[in-house]
């Protein structure tokens, strides 16, 4: 069976921090904003003094620290990247 054609199952736990599973890139990590991509769709979270605490994409998880205000899904044909932005 083709793994690229699997979905992986996500989730998002938010305690002291902020763990994300099924993170397969990510696009940005600022201190108030943050943008993973998690299986076809992409994941904002928006907030303050956010820093990643760990981060292993061979293993799908990235860990947060910091407050996290809102979170937003979005599909990946409506989330552009920083560079793509820059240059349009």
């Amino acid at each position: 069976m083709d793994q690229s054609n699997v979905k992986k199952p996500h989730s998002l736990v938010i305690k002291s921090d902020t763990t994300v599973t099924g993170v397969t890139q990510v696009i940005e990590i600022g201190e108030k904003e943050v943008k993973v991509e998690v299986g076809e769709r992409t994941l904002l979270l928006v907030g303050s003094r956010f820093n990643a605490e760990k981060l292993s994409l061979e293993e799908g998880i990235l860990v947060l620290s910091g407050e996290v205000a809102q979170l937003k899904y979005a599909d990946k044909a409506e989330a552009k990247s920083f560079l793509k932005r820059l240059f349009k």
